[in-house]
């Protein structure tokens, strides 16, 4: 099974972000991957807002000063499979 995780900093107010992704992200894999995809939403502190797909860090909001875009997450995401292939 695929997943994909955002773990998200719900005091600083990211949860919004953390949704719209997480909506995108699941309009296309969650069809595609039918009952093999799993979407994780994280609340946490600190500033947070990082991604892992199937376990791997594939975007993090503190090392990169900024919100990922959909586009480069599932971008990230194919690849990460393509590896575990």
């Amino acid at each position: 099974m695929r997943e994909l995780r955002i773990v998200y900093c719900q005091p600083c107010g990211h949860m919004r972000r953390a949704l719209q992704l997480g909506e995108e992200l699941l309009s296309k894999y969650g069809y595609e991957l039918n009952k093999d995809f799993r979407l994780a939403l994280e609340p946490r502190d600190g500033g947070v807002f990082d991604v892992y797909a199937d376990g791997q860090l594939i975007f993090s909001r503190g090392k990169e000063g900024r919100f990922p875009e959909a586009k480069e997450l599932m971008k990230a995401f194919e690849e990460t499979g393509r590896r575990l292939a």
